[in-house]
Order: C-alpha cells, then structure tokens, then sequence
C-alpha cells in the first residue's frame, strides 16, 4: 500500500512540473485559449476567437500581475502562475548592467548608457544568432537554447528614438486643399476613406491618442478614439503602440 501511495504521489509531481514547463515554455505572441496573446509578461493583444493577434491595441496586466494562459489572463505573480511569455522588468534599464554601459530595449536591440541612468542615441541590433545581454559588458552574446533575455520584448515593438514618426499632413491623402486645425475622430475616418489607424487632429504631442477607422457590415466607415498603454506610445507611421518613445514625442 505504501508503495503504491509512492507512486501515485510521483505521478502527481510529474504532471505538475509537467504542467508547470508547460506554462514557462508558452510562445510569445501566439493567441492562447483565453484568446489572448502574451507579447510579454505584462502585456497582450486580443484574439477574438479567430486565432490572430489584434494589434491595434495593446493591453497591460496591473502592477504585480503577469499575462498567462488562465481565464483571468492576468494572475499575481508566482511560481504556481508563471508569466506565458517572457520578462521585460529589465527592458530599458541603464541599471540591469553593472557598469551602466548600455540599456536592452528588446531581444536583439539596445542603447548606449554611458554610465548614465537612461540610454541615449540610436539603437544598436545585435549580429544575427546574438542577443543583447545585460550580465556581460560585451552588449550581444551568441543566442543558446533556453536562452534568458534581459528583455523579453519582440524586437518590432521597438522603434528608433531617433526615427521621425510625423506625418506632415494628417488629411495630406485626400482631394481636399487645406487640413483644418480640428477634426473629430469621424471626421478624420471620413477624409482617410480607408480602415487603419491613424493620427488625432490637432497631433496629441504626448503619442498616447490615436484613431481606429473600419468599415461596418453597412458599408459606413467609424471611429473609435483610443489611449496607447501607460508604457507605449502611438507611432503613426507603422499604425501600432511601440514600447519606445518615439523623437517626435513629449513623454
């Protein structure tokens, strides 16, 4: 008896390490049966139930919690709930080198520190196979298996703090002559004439406010105003929320 209460016992603990891995090893930014995707570990995108990611928007777990595949989608932070997709904690952060050398803004990207507490100047991409690691002072290390990233974040969130986002004219695609100083967000849909995201009228100076045109089953095109997260900003020229503030912007 007491050995097949040994065994049972054992049972029990493989499938929960099982379990356990299962949820360490989760894929970045693939739709989840919560339809969610992590794109990190406080961050998603909705699925809506057809398996695709919606980037138009990207949502943020509260302080202390982290995006995993359970019906919450965002649980406190633990060993029982490990995050499904990687850890941006260190994402940025002059701070996660020991000599203030330089910041990793993503897997592969990063940004010189010069013993400053905030990076500064053009973004720097590791050499293919490499990765930005903040534990070395050599800035990118050869990529192995199960390789720990000092910032989890997908690189094409990440966009070049000196790379000019504004769109010169908002409207500059319509047959109209002049832009007025103020649209609404309809109004806006209305002169772009196609779905997409775009810029508010006057520009919000802070890159958080943003349009979302679409067409309903009618055939009319609508408007939804949208806030990028506390931690992302609008860039109009790749129509997404990006983890970077972008040159043209005011934090």
């Amino acid at each position: 008896m007491a050995m097949k209460m040994f065994n049972y016992v054992q049972i029990v603990c493989v499938l929960a390490l099982a379990w356990f891995l299962v949820g360490i090893l989760a894929d970045c930014n693939v739709c989840q049966t919560n339809q969610v995707a992590c794109i990190n570990s406080t961050s998603f995108y909705l699925c809506f139930g057809d398996g695709t990611p919606h980037t138009d928007h990207i949502y943020s777990c509260l302080d202390g919690t982290v995006c995993t595949d359970r019906a919450a989608i965002c649980l406190q932070t633990s060993a029982q709930w490990p995050p499904s997709c990687g850890d941006t904690s260190k994402c940025g952060q002059c701070s996660a080198n020991r000599n203030y050398k330089f910041a990793c803004q993503s897997r592969r990207l990063f940004q010189m520190c010069y013993g400053a507490t905030q990076p500064t100047g053009a973004l720097g991409v590791c050499p293919a196979g490499y990765v930005c690691d903040a534990s070395t002072d050599v800035v990118c290390v050869a990529e192995r298996a199960g390789q720990n990233y000092t910032c989890d974040l997908n690189d094409d969130l990440v966009s070049s703090p000196t790379e000019d986002t504004t769109v010169a004219t908002t409207v500059a695609t319509t047959s109209k002559p002049t832009t007025p100083s103020s649209l609404t967000a309809q109004q806006v849909c209305e002169l772009r004439a196609k779905s997409g995201l775009y810029e508010t009228v006057p520009r919000d100076p802070n890159c958080k406010r943003y349009i979302s045109c679409y067409f309903a089953t009618s055939g009319k095109i609508i408007a939804v105003e949208y806030d990028c997260t506390a931690s992302s900003y609008f860039e109009a020229e790749k129509e997404r929320c990006s983890y970077l503030l972008p040159a043209n912007c005011t934090a």
